[in-house]
């Protein structure tokens, strides 16, 4: 029996480390209703219904034979193993004993509890599983039409052990038990593959004037931290002839610190046309070190659409992107940052020139108990090859802030108390007009106060005072960051109601408010309601809101939730009869149904460069159809214009364990002068676990006369 024993015990290692490729342990437990031992030729026969379990790996065998003369096993009838997630079935099961070599019937293989592929004769020889004749499938098996929801009919499956990769020939796609197309040749990696090269999952396109196109990427590892995938896509037209036409999309990733690079060439010459029309796009965008960035992007062309040209002839674009950042931390509150950035855009409908831009600025922050001191230094060159009246060719900022916080407590209120000391220094030359040259120095000394009651209330007041104490001319400022202007309930309670530091906000000035936090009938609402003072009448701020005297608009935020609802208003009224000058809504609700809603209104008497009223409402509607279905429509409204929509989009989605199929319409009718362009775009995709996607899409957006 010693031998039996030890004969069995070896022969049950070598199945399950070569099949599942596992490690079996000691301990090994057999349970047979008879065990037969033929010493005359070395034959053991294992009776019916014979389970061996050593760890966690199992079997169940009908009946079984080993001829140890031959190094030989047979195994007749049903066979079943597993563990863990990995599955192995079927039936006569054949091959030597060390398992480098061995057969089955009608085998039924299930790869890590997800992917089930069935087979009519599995074989193996020293590195692979070959699959003849299968049906693979990652779906459950009774799905949406009492089969899975899709799968593969294959000639030939080949299953490389040690790389975990599957290489597929002669398959068909099947969506339900209908075949739609033809794969001669595809590889995929299971869920503990190295990193490999190779073909990766192949997609298909239908696109514009009915083009097909066939993608198929290549997955590449140059090292052991940098992988490159090409994912080349080839065109053919509707009489099935190549077009000029192509696409290379190449993305680059740096394993160990992250960053990607993407470079894509279109190029399309149409039947009717002599004209090669061109498009070279190069992202980039790595993380060098945890403290230094670099990003870039190039945009080429020569023609991207004739509904961005006035006169309907192709235009030219160029746009040119580079950026390098970098952080020295000396602790968790000081660091140094480098920056070097450059734009060059030309478009021949709207030539302009953006500068190039070094920078440099420092962050020192001082924390004390109740108290904090930060310290900010920020040098900027600007430079330009295209220069105007408006716009320098050259222009230096020197800029430093510092600020002391100091923040206290007497009973119910707290008190927020600043001081800010701001120096600008700036030097701007005009390469058209030299008499515009100028520099300046400027100062300017900030103090404010903010006193805030305690929120438990249902009243609380809040009250600030800024005071300036210089009065800076931002007339005649080289404003490159502080172009938006802005008036809100927030915006009312910054030092600075600018963005940026270009133009300053300098009037000496009170905001007064009261804030409401109560609960009324079950639910929570929060309103808020401010106004300034300007102590000294005038200022660029006040002149760009139309603010001709002290008082300034009110400004109302308000919030109330209820259990699946959301509201949320955010308004500008006039401070003398009380009517609106921006009026912005937002309501989000989750049940029924997904509701996303948002209305803005400005009129043109809000700010100083607004010409004409602007009325827009927005919204998007998400419901869950069942577990498997979700309708999703969403729609951009000129509300001015009869309710004219300038963006909408209805997108169906059906999904389970194993795919999901996205059927998109959309429409577009407005013209941004760079990405977007009007038309309509209708699309499917259809997504599958393990295999990647493929997809329809007609659009008239792109390379039309339209």
């Amino acid at each position: 029996m010693n031998k039996l024993f030890i004969s069995l015990f070896v022969f049950f290692i070598f199945l399950f480390n070569q099949i599942i490729k596992l490690n079996a342990k000691d301990d090994t437990y057999i349970n047979s209703n008879n065990i037969i031992f033929d010493q005359k030729k070395n034959i053991v026969e294992l009776a019916e219904n014979t389970k061996i379990n050593f760890n966690d790996i199992n079997i169940l065998i009908d009946r079984g034979i080993i001829d140890f003369t031959n190094d030989e096993f047979e195994v007749f009838g049903n066979f079943y193993l597993y563990e863990n997630l990995n599955i192995l079935s079927g039936e006569d099961l054949r091959g030597d004993t060390n398992l480098n070599n061995f057969s089955a019937n009608k085998v039924s293989y299930i790869y890590n509890s997800e992917l089930k592929i069935d087979s009519q004769k599995l074989s193996k020889d020293q590195e692979k599983l070959i699959f003849y004749d299968n049906f693979l499938t990652p779906c459950e098996l009774d799905g949406f039409f009492d089969c899975p929801t899709w799968s593969l009919r294959i000639d030939k499956t080949e299953y490389e052990i040690e790389k975990d990769k599957f290489i597929h020939y002669d398959s068909f796609l099947q969506i339900a038990d209908n075949k739609i197309f033809y794969l001669p040749y595809f590889t995929h990696y299971g869920t503990k593959a190295d990193r490999q090269k190779g073909f990766l999952t192949p997609s298909i396109e239908y696109s514009i004037g009915g083009d097909l196109g066939f993608i198929t990427p290549y997955y590449l590892p140059l090292n052991e931290s940098f992988d490159i995938i090409f994912s080349p896509k080839v065109f053919l037209s509707e009489n099935l002839e190549f077009l000029q036409k192509y696409e290379f999309n190449s993305v680059i990733r740096k394993k160990s610190v992250g960053g990607d690079t993407t470079i894509k060439i279109n190029n399309l010459k149409k039947s009717d046309s002599s004209d090669l029309n061109s498009i070279l796009r190069i992202e980039t965008k790595q993380i060098l070190d945890f403290d230094k960035v670099f990003s870039a992007r190039g945009l080429f062309t020569n023609s991207i659409s004739t509904s961005r040209s006035i006169n309907n002839e192709p235009i030219t674009f160029e746009d040119i992107f580079l950026r390098f950042e970098n952080y020295n931390f000396t602790s968790e509150d000081d660091y140094f940052k480098t920056e070097i950035s450059s734009v060059e855009s030309f478009d021949t409908t709207n030539s302009r020139n953006i500068p190039i831009s070094p920078n440099i600025s420092y962050l020192n922050k001082i924390n004390l108990k109740n108290k904090s001191i930060i310290n900010e230094f920020d040098f900027t060159i600007l430079k330009s090859n295209n220069s105007n009246n408006q716009k320098p060719s050259e222009s230096l900022k020197l800029i430093s802030n510092n600020e002391f916080l100091n923040n206290s407590l007497f009973e119910d209120y707290i008190f927020y108390n600043k001081i800010n000391l701001t120096n600008l220094y700036d030097e701007y030359n005009y390469s058209r007009n030299e008499e515009l040259n100028n520099s300046s120095f400027k100062s300017f000394l900030n103090f404010s106060t903010e006193i805030q009651g305690n929120k438990s209330s249902y009243f609380t007041p809040r009250l600030k005072f800024v005071l300036p104490m210089q009065i800076i001319d931002n007339k005649n400022s080289i404003n490159e960051d502080s172009n938006s202007v802005t008036f809100n309930y927030i915006n009312q309670f910054s030092d600075n109601r600018f963005f940026g530091n270009d133009l300053v906000d300098n009037i000496p000035r009170m905001i007064y408010a009261i804030e409401n936090d109560f609960n009324f009938f079950k639910q929570d609402i929060e309103l808020n309601i401010n106004q300034s003072y300007s102590l000294n009448s005038g200022g660029y701020y006040n002149d760009q809101i139309n603010q001709d005297d002290e008082l300034s608009d009110f400004a109302v935020n308000a919030k109330i939730s209820k259990n699946n609802l959301n509201f949320k208003i955010d308004t500008r009224l006039d401070r003398k009869d009380l009517s609106y000058k921006e009026m912005n809504y937002f309501i989000n609700l989750n049940e029924p149904f997904n509701l996303n809603l948002s209305y803005h209104e400005t009129k043109s008497e809000a700010f100083k460069t607004q010409s004409n009223d602007t009325q827009a409402l927005e919204f998007q509607i998400q419901k869950n159809i069942n577990q498997n279905i979700i309708l999703e429509y969403s729609n951009s409204l000129d509300v001015k214009n009869n309710y004219d929509p300038y963006k909408s989009k209805i997108v169906f989605s059906i999904f389970d364990e194993c795919s999901k199929l996205d059927l998109t319409y959309s429409n577009t009718r407005f013209n941004d002068n760079f990405n977007t362009q009007p038309g309509e775009t209708i699309s499917f995709t259809f997504y599958m676990d393990y295999l990647g996607f493929f997809g329809y899409e007609q659009s008239t957006n792109l390379f039309t006369d339209d």
